[in-house]
């Protein structure tokens, strides 16, 4: 060892493809990380959008009322992120407390909120007709 040659040496790393895989979950674990609800609301629409994963616009006259509610994410809409298909449709990134936006076909779009009174009220300079079914108080988890 002092001095002596070396008749054999080897270092090995992972195969290829690991490296390729775990780049790949990083990336994804970024995006989900980083991924942000976006709610607008101008005097003619409602628009939520959801990072890079879709955009849903609502105009203001295709809505018949809207009401601020609490939900089960997961029991009534199967958890949270852009759920639903058809007729009943939920945007939402976390929490428990929303806007319900019925429009006038009668199709339905839950908007997860943090601030559901404020989007409520947004909604009502808007013209839209509006009620609040939350509780009066909200316990903040």
């Amino acid at each position: 060892m002092n001095g002596a040659p070396v008749l054999y040496e080897e270092s090995q790393g992972l195969a290829p493809w690991v490296y390729v895989l775990v780049a790949a979950l990083l990336v994804i674990l970024a995006g989900v990380l980083t991924l942000r609800m976006r709610t607008t609301v101008t005097p003619q629409q409602l628009t939520v959008r959801y990072g890079p994963l879709g955009t849903v616009r609502v105009p203001v006259r295709e809505i018949a009322r809207a009401e601020a509610v609490s939900y089960r994410p997961v029991r009534d809409y199967g958890g949270w992120g852009m759920r639903g298909w058809g007729a009943r449709r939920a945007v939402n990134a976390r929490g428990n407390r929303g806007v319900l936006v019925i429009r006038v076909d009668g199709s339905t779009l839950l908007v997860g909120s943090q601030d559901p009174r404020r989007l409520l009220a947004a909604l009502a300079q808007a013209g839209v007709s509006t009620e609040d079914r939350l509780p009066t108080e909200v316990r903040e988890l």
